[in-house]
Protein backbone atom coordinates (compact mmCIF):
# COMPACT_ATOMS: atom_id res chain seq x y z
CA UNK A 1 0.00 0.00 0.00
CA UNK A 2 2.92 2.28 0.38
CA UNK A 3 4.28 1.96 -2.80
CA UNK A 4 0.43 2.25 -4.05
CA UNK A 5 0.55 5.71 -2.62
CA UNK A 6 3.94 6.70 -3.70
CA UNK A 7 3.42 6.00 -7.45
CA UNK A 8 -0.65 7.05 -7.38
CA UNK A 9 1.18 10.84 -5.85
CA UNK A 10 4.36 10.72 -8.05
CA UNK A 11 1.97 9.78 -10.97
CA UNK A 12 -0.34 12.50 -10.49
CA UNK A 13 2.90 15.19 -10.50
CA UNK A 14 4.23 14.05 -13.15
CA UNK A 15 1.05 14.72 -15.16
CA UNK A 16 0.41 17.81 -13.48
CA UNK A 17 3.76 18.85 -15.21
CA UNK A 18 4.18 22.62 -15.27
CA UNK A 19 0.54 23.30 -15.51
CA UNK A 20 -2.81 22.52 -17.19
CA UNK A 21 -4.48 23.94 -20.44
CA UNK A 22 -8.00 23.45 -21.48
CA UNK A 23 -9.26 22.85 -25.21
CA UNK A 24 -12.73 24.26 -25.86
CA UNK A 25 -16.23 22.18 -24.81
CA UNK A 26 -16.90 22.35 -28.42
CA UNK A 27 -13.21 21.10 -29.45
CA UNK A 28 -13.23 18.08 -27.27
CA UNK A 29 -17.19 17.42 -27.56
CA UNK A 30 -16.45 17.19 -31.49
CA UNK A 31 -13.40 15.16 -31.26
CA UNK A 32 -15.37 12.41 -29.47
CA UNK A 33 -17.95 11.83 -31.64
CA UNK A 34 -15.39 9.85 -34.18
CA UNK A 35 -13.11 6.98 -33.83
CA UNK A 36 -10.46 8.96 -35.51
CA UNK A 37 -11.41 12.61 -35.54
CA UNK A 38 -9.37 15.44 -36.93
CA UNK A 39 -6.92 16.85 -34.19
CA UNK A 40 -6.75 19.69 -32.17
CA UNK A 41 -4.17 21.06 -30.83
CA UNK A 42 -2.66 22.42 -27.30
CA UNK A 43 -0.80 25.84 -27.07
CA UNK A 44 2.74 25.39 -27.74
CA UNK A 45 3.53 28.72 -28.68
CA UNK A 46 2.99 28.19 -32.43
CA UNK A 47 0.41 29.26 -34.59
CA UNK A 48 -0.65 27.13 -37.88
CA UNK A 49 1.97 29.09 -40.27
CA UNK A 50 4.83 28.02 -37.46
CA UNK A 51 3.48 24.53 -36.87
CA UNK A 52 2.90 24.06 -41.09
CA UNK A 53 6.24 25.38 -41.57
CA UNK A 54 7.68 23.08 -39.10
CA UNK A 55 6.11 19.64 -41.09
CA UNK A 56 6.98 20.25 -44.55
CA UNK A 57 10.19 22.77 -44.37
CA UNK A 58 12.76 20.20 -46.74
CA UNK A 59 16.63 19.29 -44.92
CA UNK A 60 18.12 17.98 -47.48
CA UNK A 61 17.01 14.65 -47.36
CA UNK A 62 16.39 12.48 -51.17
CA UNK A 63 14.02 9.27 -50.70
CA UNK A 64 12.35 9.11 -54.13
CA UNK A 65 11.89 11.69 -56.92
CA UNK A 66 8.87 13.69 -55.95
CA UNK A 67 6.98 12.81 -58.85
CA UNK A 68 6.98 8.84 -58.28
CA UNK A 69 6.05 9.27 -54.79
CA UNK A 70 2.44 10.86 -55.69
CA UNK A 71 2.11 8.18 -58.21
CA UNK A 72 3.19 4.91 -56.48
CA UNK A 73 0.73 2.63 -55.33
CA UNK A 74 0.79 0.31 -52.28
CA UNK A 75 2.27 -3.09 -53.12
CA UNK A 76 -0.62 -5.21 -52.85
CA UNK A 77 -3.59 -2.56 -54.14
CA UNK A 78 -4.02 -0.32 -56.83
CA UNK A 79 -4.40 2.24 -54.33
CA UNK A 80 -1.83 5.17 -53.70
CA UNK A 81 1.10 4.59 -51.75
CA UNK A 82 0.65 7.55 -49.67
CA UNK A 83 -3.07 7.22 -48.72
CA UNK A 84 -3.47 8.85 -45.08
CA UNK A 85 -5.13 5.05 -44.06
CA UNK A 86 -1.60 3.55 -45.12
CA UNK A 87 0.60 5.68 -44.27
CA UNK A 88 -0.63 5.81 -40.92
CA UNK A 89 -0.19 2.41 -40.88
CA UNK A 90 3.62 2.87 -40.51
CA UNK A 91 2.72 5.16 -37.44
CA UNK A 92 3.31 8.38 -39.14
CA UNK A 93 0.82 11.17 -39.13
CA UNK A 94 -1.25 11.67 -41.88
CA UNK A 95 -1.85 15.59 -42.32
CA UNK A 96 -5.14 17.02 -41.37
CA UNK A 97 -5.46 19.77 -43.51
CA UNK A 98 -3.61 18.90 -46.98
CA UNK A 99 -3.94 20.14 -50.45
CA UNK A 100 -2.98 23.49 -49.00
CA UNK A 101 -0.45 26.14 -50.03
CA UNK A 102 2.08 24.65 -47.63
CA UNK A 103 1.04 20.80 -48.88
CA UNK A 104 -0.61 21.16 -52.03
CA UNK A 105 -0.15 17.20 -52.66
CA UNK A 106 -1.20 16.00 -49.45
CA UNK A 107 2.01 14.46 -48.39
CA UNK A 108 2.49 12.79 -44.81
CA UNK A 109 3.82 15.18 -41.63
CA UNK A 110 7.21 15.10 -41.98
CA UNK A 111 7.63 14.47 -45.39
CA UNK A 112 8.81 17.12 -47.78
CA UNK A 113 9.34 18.79 -51.33
CA UNK A 114 12.93 18.85 -52.31
CA UNK A 115 13.19 21.41 -54.78
CA UNK A 116 15.94 21.55 -57.39
CA UNK A 117 17.37 24.11 -59.51
CA UNK A 118 18.01 21.62 -62.30
CA UNK A 119 15.84 18.77 -62.75
CA UNK A 120 13.96 17.02 -60.90
CA UNK A 121 12.06 17.77 -57.60
CA UNK A 122 12.63 14.80 -54.87
CA UNK A 123 10.41 13.94 -51.70
CA UNK A 124 12.28 13.12 -48.06
CA UNK A 125 11.94 13.47 -44.55
CA UNK A 126 12.44 16.45 -42.12
CA UNK A 127 12.48 16.49 -38.28
CA UNK A 128 8.49 16.15 -37.93
CA UNK A 129 8.04 13.02 -39.29
CA UNK A 130 9.89 11.43 -35.77
CA UNK A 131 8.89 14.09 -33.80
CA UNK A 132 5.16 15.15 -34.32
CA UNK A 133 3.24 13.06 -31.64
CA UNK A 134 -0.25 12.81 -31.21
CA UNK A 135 -2.64 11.05 -28.67
CA UNK A 136 -5.94 9.23 -29.33
CA UNK A 137 -8.20 8.91 -26.54
CA UNK A 138 -12.40 7.66 -26.51
CA UNK A 139 -12.22 9.07 -29.81
CA UNK A 140 -10.51 12.65 -29.29
CA UNK A 141 -7.06 13.47 -31.29
CA UNK A 142 -4.79 15.72 -29.57
CA UNK A 143 -1.95 16.88 -31.72
CA UNK A 144 1.41 17.05 -30.06
CA UNK A 145 3.89 18.87 -31.75
CA UNK A 146 7.77 17.98 -30.98
CA UNK A 147 6.42 14.85 -29.31
CA UNK A 148 7.61 11.23 -30.53
CA UNK A 149 6.28 10.15 -33.16
CA UNK A 150 5.42 6.50 -33.25
CA UNK A 151 6.94 5.25 -36.37
CA UNK A 152 7.87 2.32 -37.43
CA UNK A 153 11.00 3.33 -39.59
CA UNK A 154 11.88 -0.33 -40.83
CA UNK A 155 8.74 -1.63 -41.59
CA UNK A 156 8.15 1.69 -43.62
CA UNK A 157 11.28 1.40 -45.80
CA UNK A 158 10.40 -2.35 -46.07
CA UNK A 159 6.78 -1.30 -47.37
CA UNK A 160 8.52 1.17 -49.85
CA UNK A 161 10.78 -1.09 -51.06
CA UNK A 162 8.45 -3.26 -51.94
CA UNK A 163 5.77 -1.29 -53.59
CA UNK A 164 8.80 -0.06 -55.71
CA UNK A 165 9.93 -3.93 -56.81
CA UNK A 166 5.96 -5.08 -57.16
CA UNK A 167 5.53 -2.04 -59.73
CA UNK A 168 8.51 -2.70 -61.57
CA UNK A 169 6.95 -6.93 -61.67
CA UNK A 170 3.54 -5.94 -62.82
CA UNK A 171 3.12 -4.08 -66.35
CA UNK A 172 -0.28 -3.26 -65.01
CA UNK A 173 1.40 -1.41 -62.67
CA UNK A 174 3.70 -0.07 -64.18
CA UNK A 175 2.05 1.02 -67.01
CA UNK A 176 -0.19 3.50 -64.45
CA UNK A 177 2.73 4.88 -62.82
CA UNK A 178 4.21 5.59 -66.05
CA UNK A 179 1.19 7.27 -67.22
CA UNK A 180 0.94 9.40 -64.01
CA UNK A 181 4.68 10.40 -64.74
CA UNK A 182 5.67 10.75 -68.14
CA UNK A 183 4.28 13.57 -70.09
CA UNK A 184 5.00 11.31 -73.21
CA UNK A 185 4.88 7.81 -72.49
CA UNK A 186 6.62 6.34 -75.42
CA UNK A 187 8.10 2.98 -75.56
CA UNK A 188 11.51 4.46 -74.99
CA UNK A 189 10.56 6.47 -72.61
CA UNK A 190 8.84 3.89 -70.45
CA UNK A 191 11.72 1.73 -70.67
CA UNK A 192 14.12 4.46 -69.62
CA UNK A 193 12.48 5.47 -66.65
CA UNK A 194 12.13 1.16 -65.45
CA UNK A 195 15.71 1.55 -65.61
CA UNK A 196 15.85 4.29 -63.24
CA UNK A 197 13.11 3.19 -60.91
CA UNK A 198 15.66 -0.05 -60.47
CA UNK A 199 18.54 1.67 -60.14
CA UNK A 200 16.92 3.31 -57.10
CA UNK A 201 15.39 0.27 -55.52
CA UNK A 202 18.83 -0.87 -55.67
CA UNK A 203 19.81 1.66 -54.07
CA UNK A 204 17.14 1.70 -51.13
CA UNK A 205 17.90 -2.07 -50.82
CA UNK A 206 21.27 -1.60 -50.12
CA UNK A 207 19.99 1.26 -47.36
CA UNK A 208 17.68 -1.46 -45.98
CA UNK A 209 20.16 -4.08 -46.05
CA UNK A 210 22.40 -1.81 -43.76
CA UNK A 211 19.98 -0.24 -41.69
CA UNK A 212 17.75 -3.64 -40.59
CA UNK A 213 18.47 -5.00 -37.26
CA UNK A 214 18.02 -8.38 -36.12
CA UNK A 215 14.91 -8.03 -34.27
CA UNK A 216 12.36 -5.50 -35.20
CA UNK A 217 12.34 -2.39 -33.57
CA UNK A 218 8.73 -1.73 -33.39
CA UNK A 219 6.79 1.30 -33.21
CA UNK A 220 8.48 4.36 -31.46
CA UNK A 221 11.71 3.48 -31.78
CA UNK A 222 14.58 3.13 -34.20
CA UNK A 223 18.12 2.79 -33.94
CA UNK A 224 19.12 6.57 -35.52
CA UNK A 225 22.55 6.06 -34.34
CA UNK A 226 23.26 3.07 -36.02
CA UNK A 227 21.92 4.23 -38.82
CA UNK A 228 23.58 7.39 -39.42
CA UNK A 229 27.15 5.60 -38.77
CA UNK A 230 26.44 3.01 -40.82
CA UNK A 231 25.57 5.64 -43.69
CA UNK A 232 28.46 8.18 -42.90
CA UNK A 233 31.38 5.60 -42.09
CA UNK A 234 29.86 2.79 -44.95
CA UNK A 235 28.29 4.25 -47.57
CA UNK A 236 29.70 7.86 -47.69
CA UNK A 237 32.78 7.18 -46.77
CA UNK A 238 32.65 3.91 -49.19
CA UNK A 239 34.08 1.33 -46.20
CA UNK A 240 31.59 -1.47 -46.29
CA UNK A 241 33.48 -3.30 -43.87
CA UNK A 242 32.30 -0.54 -41.29
CA UNK A 243 28.56 -1.54 -41.65
CA UNK A 244 27.30 -3.03 -38.15
CA UNK A 245 23.86 -4.08 -37.19
CA UNK A 246 22.38 -1.43 -35.89
CA UNK A 247 20.74 -3.61 -32.56
CA UNK A 248 20.49 -0.59 -29.91
CA UNK A 249 17.41 1.05 -30.84
CA UNK A 250 15.90 4.07 -28.48
CA UNK A 251 12.55 6.63 -27.90
CA UNK A 252 12.35 9.27 -30.33
CA UNK A 253 12.95 11.89 -28.42
CA UNK A 254 11.08 14.95 -27.54
CA UNK A 255 12.27 18.81 -28.47
CA UNK A 256 10.65 21.49 -26.58
CA UNK A 257 13.44 22.59 -24.27
CA UNK A 258 16.10 20.81 -26.14
CA UNK A 259 17.87 23.81 -27.86
CA UNK A 260 18.24 25.25 -24.59
CA UNK A 261 20.66 22.00 -22.55
CA UNK A 262 23.78 22.06 -22.38
CA UNK A 263 23.93 18.34 -24.28
CA UNK A 264 21.42 16.60 -25.94
CA UNK A 265 21.18 13.00 -27.56
CA UNK A 266 20.66 9.94 -24.72
CA UNK A 267 24.14 9.54 -23.99
CA UNK A 268 24.77 13.25 -23.80
CA UNK A 269 27.32 13.14 -27.23
CA UNK A 270 25.98 16.75 -28.95
CA UNK A 271 25.41 20.19 -27.63
CA UNK A 272 26.26 22.16 -31.40
CA UNK A 273 22.39 21.92 -32.28
CA UNK A 274 23.56 22.25 -36.77
CA UNK A 275 25.96 19.54 -36.40
CA UNK A 276 23.25 17.30 -34.49
CA UNK A 277 21.08 18.42 -37.67
CA UNK A 278 23.46 17.54 -40.59
CA UNK A 279 23.88 14.37 -38.67
CA UNK A 280 20.26 13.11 -38.70
CA UNK A 281 20.12 14.55 -42.16
CA UNK A 282 22.83 12.09 -43.53
CA UNK A 283 20.78 9.17 -41.65
CA UNK A 284 17.70 9.67 -43.68
CA UNK A 285 18.46 9.99 -47.74
CA UNK A 286 21.04 12.52 -47.18
CA UNK A 287 24.53 12.17 -48.24
CA UNK A 288 28.00 14.12 -47.77
CA UNK A 289 31.10 13.69 -49.97
CA UNK A 290 33.78 11.83 -48.78
CA UNK A 291 35.64 10.78 -51.58
CA UNK A 292 37.06 11.52 -55.05
CA UNK A 293 37.91 15.55 -55.79
CA UNK A 294 38.78 17.97 -53.13
CA UNK A 295 36.77 20.60 -54.34
CA UNK A 296 34.04 18.77 -53.41
CA UNK A 297 35.08 17.16 -49.93
CA UNK A 298 32.65 17.91 -47.38
CA UNK A 299 29.77 18.55 -49.49
CA UNK A 300 26.58 17.56 -48.64
CA UNK A 301 22.72 17.99 -49.27
CA UNK A 302 21.96 19.26 -46.29
CA UNK A 303 19.89 22.66 -46.25
CA UNK A 304 21.85 24.72 -43.79
CA UNK A 305 19.23 28.17 -43.89
CA UNK A 306 16.84 25.45 -43.69
CA UNK A 307 17.72 23.91 -40.70
CA UNK A 308 18.85 27.05 -39.19
CA UNK A 309 15.08 27.86 -39.33
CA UNK A 310 14.14 24.67 -38.23
CA UNK A 311 16.34 25.09 -35.02
CA UNK A 312 14.99 28.34 -34.29
CA UNK A 313 11.29 27.00 -34.60
CA UNK A 314 12.44 24.02 -31.97
CA UNK A 315 13.72 27.00 -29.68
CA UNK A 316 10.14 28.69 -29.79
CA UNK A 317 8.32 25.61 -28.95
CA UNK A 318 7.09 24.80 -25.56
CA UNK A 319 6.20 21.97 -23.55
CA UNK A 320 2.42 20.94 -23.60
CA UNK A 321 0.28 21.42 -20.64
CA UNK A 322 -2.18 18.15 -19.61
CA UNK A 323 -5.52 19.24 -21.68
CA UNK A 324 -8.32 19.32 -18.49
CA UNK A 325 -11.47 19.56 -20.58
CA UNK A 326 -10.13 16.51 -23.25
CA UNK A 327 -8.72 14.12 -20.72
CA UNK A 328 -9.93 15.07 -17.11
CA UNK A 329 -9.14 17.23 -13.88
CA UNK A 330 -5.62 15.70 -12.33
CA UNK A 331 -6.22 15.36 -8.85
CA UNK A 332 -4.54 18.45 -7.10
CA UNK A 333 -4.03 16.54 -3.69
CA UNK A 334 -2.45 13.74 -5.10
CA UNK A 335 -0.09 16.23 -7.39
CA UNK A 336 1.06 18.08 -4.33
CA UNK A 337 1.59 14.66 -2.55
CA UNK A 338 3.74 13.90 -5.70
CA UNK A 339 5.47 17.00 -5.63
CA UNK A 340 7.22 16.35 -2.26
CA UNK A 341 7.89 12.30 -3.14
CA UNK A 342 9.51 13.56 -6.31
CA UNK A 343 12.07 15.78 -4.36
CA UNK A 344 12.67 13.54 -1.32
CA UNK A 345 15.71 11.08 -1.35
CA UNK A 346 14.32 7.42 -0.30
CA UNK A 347 15.94 4.56 0.84
CA UNK A 348 19.35 6.21 0.24
CA UNK A 349 18.65 6.84 -3.40
CA UNK A 350 18.76 10.36 -5.00
CA UNK A 351 15.44 12.19 -5.30
CA UNK A 352 14.34 12.42 -8.95
CA UNK A 353 14.76 15.97 -8.88
CA UNK A 354 18.64 15.10 -8.17
CA UNK A 355 18.62 14.24 -12.04
CA UNK A 356 15.56 15.67 -13.32
CA UNK A 357 15.37 19.33 -12.16
CA UNK A 358 12.49 21.38 -11.60
CA UNK A 359 12.22 25.35 -12.02
CA UNK A 360 12.61 27.89 -9.44
CA UNK A 361 10.05 30.37 -8.46
CA UNK A 362 11.16 32.43 -11.41
CA UNK A 363 10.99 29.30 -13.82
CA UNK A 364 14.51 29.10 -14.27
CA UNK A 365 16.27 25.72 -14.44
CA UNK A 366 20.17 25.13 -12.95
CA UNK A 367 22.42 26.78 -15.87
CA UNK A 368 25.57 26.32 -16.54
CA UNK A 369 28.04 29.32 -15.79
CA UNK A 370 27.59 32.54 -18.13
CA UNK A 371 31.22 33.49 -17.44
CA UNK A 372 32.53 30.09 -19.11
CA UNK A 373 30.66 31.18 -22.88
CA UNK A 374 32.09 33.35 -25.18
CA UNK A 375 28.76 34.61 -25.51
CA UNK A 376 28.07 35.22 -22.16
CA UNK A 377 25.27 32.33 -23.19
CA UNK A 378 24.05 29.72 -20.08
CA UNK A 379 22.55 26.84 -20.60
CA UNK A 380 20.02 23.72 -18.92
CA UNK A 381 21.92 21.57 -17.00
CA UNK A 382 21.90 18.14 -17.77
CA UNK A 383 23.34 14.87 -15.45
CA UNK A 384 25.00 12.24 -16.71
CA UNK A 385 24.66 8.52 -14.78
CA UNK A 386 27.31 6.42 -15.44
CA UNK A 387 25.91 2.74 -16.98
CA UNK A 388 27.56 0.66 -14.18
CA UNK A 389 24.64 2.90 -11.96
CA UNK A 390 21.75 3.00 -14.01
CA UNK A 391 22.06 -0.37 -14.74
CA UNK A 392 19.73 -0.26 -17.56
CA UNK A 393 19.93 -1.70 -21.26
CA UNK A 394 23.76 -0.16 -22.03
CA UNK A 395 23.52 -0.85 -26.35
CA UNK A 396 23.80 2.27 -27.82
CA UNK A 397 25.55 3.78 -25.14
CA UNK A 398 28.07 1.25 -25.74
CA UNK A 399 27.57 1.08 -29.79
CA UNK A 400 28.59 4.44 -29.75
CA UNK A 401 31.44 5.32 -27.11
CA UNK A 402 32.80 1.61 -28.02
CA UNK A 403 32.92 1.65 -31.94
CA UNK A 404 35.89 1.86 -34.23
CA UNK A 405 35.61 2.60 -37.88
CA UNK A 406 38.25 2.48 -40.69
CA UNK A 407 39.09 5.87 -42.29
CA UNK A 408 39.78 4.59 -45.75
CA UNK A 409 41.18 7.01 -48.34
CA UNK A 410 40.33 9.75 -45.87
CA UNK A 411 43.29 9.18 -43.72
CA UNK A 412 46.25 11.76 -45.48
CA UNK A 413 42.69 14.66 -45.41
CA UNK A 414 42.76 14.41 -41.30
CA UNK A 415 43.00 17.16 -39.49
CA UNK A 416 45.51 16.49 -36.68
CA UNK A 417 46.19 15.13 -34.50
CA UNK A 418 44.50 12.69 -36.65
CA UNK A 419 45.95 12.96 -40.23
CA UNK A 420 47.14 9.14 -41.58
CA UNK A 421 45.26 7.44 -38.74
CA UNK A 422 43.50 4.34 -40.71
CA UNK A 423 41.19 3.45 -38.17
CA UNK A 424 39.68 6.08 -35.38
CA UNK A 425 37.09 5.98 -32.63
CA UNK A 426 33.41 6.39 -33.70
CA UNK A 427 32.68 9.47 -31.53
CA UNK A 428 35.88 11.33 -33.15
CA UNK A 429 35.45 10.18 -36.74
CA UNK A 430 31.78 10.92 -36.63
CA UNK A 431 32.29 14.17 -35.18
CA UNK A 432 35.02 15.04 -37.69
CA UNK A 433 33.23 13.72 -41.01
CA UNK A 434 29.81 15.71 -39.58
CA UNK A 435 32.31 18.50 -38.73
CA UNK A 436 33.35 18.74 -42.25
CA UNK A 437 30.02 18.81 -43.78
CA UNK A 438 28.72 21.44 -41.27
CA UNK A 439 31.58 23.71 -42.19
CA UNK A 440 31.32 23.35 -46.19
CA UNK A 441 27.22 24.14 -45.17
CA UNK A 442 27.93 27.21 -43.58
CA UNK A 443 30.66 28.29 -45.78
CA UNK A 444 28.36 27.95 -49.02
CA UNK A 445 24.94 29.00 -47.70
CA UNK A 446 22.90 31.19 -49.55
CA UNK A 447 22.51 34.05 -48.46
CA UNK A 448 25.39 34.03 -46.48
CA UNK A 449 24.87 33.92 -42.51
CA UNK A 450 25.74 37.16 -41.19
CA UNK A 451 28.59 36.28 -37.72
CA UNK A 452 25.42 36.66 -35.62
CA UNK A 453 23.51 34.00 -37.41
CA UNK A 454 26.72 31.80 -37.07
CA UNK A 455 27.02 32.28 -33.64
CA UNK A 456 23.17 31.06 -33.25
CA UNK A 457 23.37 28.28 -35.97
CA UNK A 458 25.82 26.84 -33.60
CA UNK A 459 24.29 27.20 -30.62
CA UNK A 460 26.49 29.27 -29.19
CA UNK A 461 28.21 26.54 -28.40
CA UNK A 462 32.21 27.99 -27.91
CA UNK A 463 33.60 28.24 -24.34
CA UNK A 464 35.37 31.65 -23.82
CA UNK A 465 39.18 32.48 -24.80
CA UNK A 466 41.52 30.58 -22.89
CA UNK A 467 39.07 27.92 -21.55
CA UNK A 468 39.17 23.83 -23.21
CA UNK A 469 36.55 23.43 -25.84
CA UNK A 470 33.05 21.78 -24.78
CA UNK A 471 33.66 18.58 -24.70
CA UNK A 472 30.65 15.10 -23.80
CA UNK A 473 30.63 15.07 -20.14
CA UNK A 474 30.85 10.92 -20.41
CA UNK A 475 29.90 8.64 -23.04
CA UNK A 476 29.35 5.71 -21.02
CA UNK A 477 26.23 6.96 -19.36
CA UNK A 478 22.77 8.21 -20.26
CA UNK A 479 21.75 11.49 -19.45
CA UNK A 480 19.18 13.30 -17.32
CA UNK A 481 16.77 16.40 -18.31
CA UNK A 482 14.20 18.18 -17.24
CA UNK A 483 10.86 16.29 -17.77
CA UNK A 484 8.45 19.22 -18.70
CA UNK A 485 5.73 17.47 -20.54
CA UNK A 486 6.63 13.89 -19.89
CA UNK A 487 3.01 13.02 -19.70
CA UNK A 488 2.75 13.24 -23.38
CA UNK A 489 6.46 11.70 -24.51
CA UNK A 490 5.54 7.83 -24.54
CA UNK A 491 7.28 5.32 -24.66
CA UNK A 492 9.54 5.64 -21.73
CA UNK A 493 13.13 5.16 -20.75
CA UNK A 494 15.77 5.53 -23.17
CA UNK A 495 15.21 2.05 -24.98
CA UNK A 496 11.15 3.19 -25.21
CA UNK A 497 10.84 -0.44 -23.38
CA UNK A 498 7.79 0.88 -21.35
CA UNK A 499 4.38 1.91 -22.23
CA UNK A 500 3.50 4.37 -19.91
CA UNK A 501 3.74 6.28 -16.73
CA UNK A 502 2.18 4.00 -15.16
CA UNK A 503 4.52 0.78 -15.66
CA UNK A 504 7.22 2.98 -15.25
CA UNK A 505 6.30 3.76 -11.44
CA UNK A 506 5.84 -0.04 -11.21
CA UNK A 507 8.60 -2.47 -9.77
CA UNK A 508 10.74 -2.99 -12.27
CA UNK A 509 10.32 -6.92 -12.38
CA UNK A 510 6.48 -6.06 -12.69
CA UNK A 511 6.59 -3.38 -15.45
CA UNK A 512 6.67 -5.55 -18.96
CA UNK A 513 4.07 -8.04 -17.56
CA UNK A 514 1.05 -6.51 -16.23
CA UNK A 515 -1.08 -4.87 -18.71
CA UNK A 516 -2.81 -1.47 -17.26
CA UNK A 517 -5.60 -0.64 -20.24
CA UNK A 518 -6.94 2.40 -18.64
CA UNK A 519 -4.19 4.88 -18.23
CA UNK A 520 -3.88 7.70 -20.83
CA UNK A 521 -0.19 8.67 -20.21
CA UNK A 522 1.46 5.97 -22.30
CA UNK A 523 0.33 3.58 -24.69
CA UNK A 524 -1.10 0.16 -24.42
CA UNK A 525 0.82 -3.04 -24.89
CA UNK A 526 -0.97 -3.47 -28.29
CA UNK A 527 0.26 -0.83 -29.84
CA UNK A 528 3.53 -1.87 -29.00
CA UNK A 529 6.45 -4.49 -30.24
CA UNK A 530 7.46 -6.08 -26.99
CA UNK A 531 11.33 -5.71 -26.59
CA UNK A 532 13.63 -8.72 -27.08
CA UNK A 533 15.02 -8.64 -23.63
CA UNK A 534 15.74 -11.80 -21.04
CA UNK A 535 15.29 -9.46 -18.20
CA UNK A 536 12.58 -6.90 -17.33
CA UNK A 537 15.18 -5.58 -14.60
CA UNK A 538 17.76 -4.49 -16.96
CA UNK A 539 14.88 -2.70 -19.17
CA UNK A 540 13.09 -1.33 -16.94
CA UNK A 541 15.14 0.32 -13.63
CA UNK A 542 14.77 3.96 -14.00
Amino acid sequence: MQFHNFKIGLFAALLSGLGQAGVSVAEADNAGKDNHSAPFYLNQNWNDEERRSFYFTPQGSYLLPYEWFLALEQPDKDELFINPKYIEQFGYLADDEPYTPSNPDGLPIGFAREPADNGEDWVGMTCAACHTGEIRYRGQTIRIDGAPTLGDFTMFLKSLIQALRVTLEQPEKFDRFAQAILTDPTDAAKAALQARVSDQLTWLEQYDARSTPTHPYGYGRVDAFGIIMNEVFGRDLQQPDNVRVPDAPVSYPFLWTSPKLDWVQWFGSANNPFGRNVGEVLGVFGHVNLTGSLAELGKSTARPRELFELEKRIGSLTSPKWPVLALGPIDSEKAARGRVLYSTSRGGEPSCEACHSLPDANGLYPMTPADENLFGVSFIETQMTPLNEIGTDPATSLNFATRKANTGSLAPLLPAPFTGATELPAPVLLSTLVGMAVSNGIADAYPPFSPAEKAELIGYRLKAQGLPPYKPKNLLAYRARPLDGIWATAPYLHNGSVPNLYQLLLPPREALIKSYREIIAGFTFARLIAHEYADPNQLCRP
